[in-house]
């Protein structure tokens, strides 16, 4: 198996991460929440797998393109 990385889109805050560690995902899934000007844009998973770690925290500010969680792909 295969570890994918998800990245942010776009810079923002991390207004809330919907998944947990070890939760089972599929492509198109939305994980994280992020507030760009008062407005919420969700992220969603690159990849079919299990959530095998977060990198972030809520209300962390992120820039683009930065690691948000490690995706064990299945």
């Amino acid at each position: 198996m295969t570890d994918s990385i998800l990245r942010s889109p776009l810079p923002g805050i991390i207004q809330s991460i919907i998944v947990k560690e070890g939760q089972i995902i599929k492509r198109g899934d939305a994980v994280v929440l992020i507030s760009v000007m008062k407005m919420e844009s969700p992220v969603v998973a690159n990849a079919n797998g299990r959530i095998k770690r977060l990198l972030i925290k809520e209300l962390d500010e992120i820039s683009y393109g930065e690691a948000l969680l490690i995706i064990e792909e299945r």
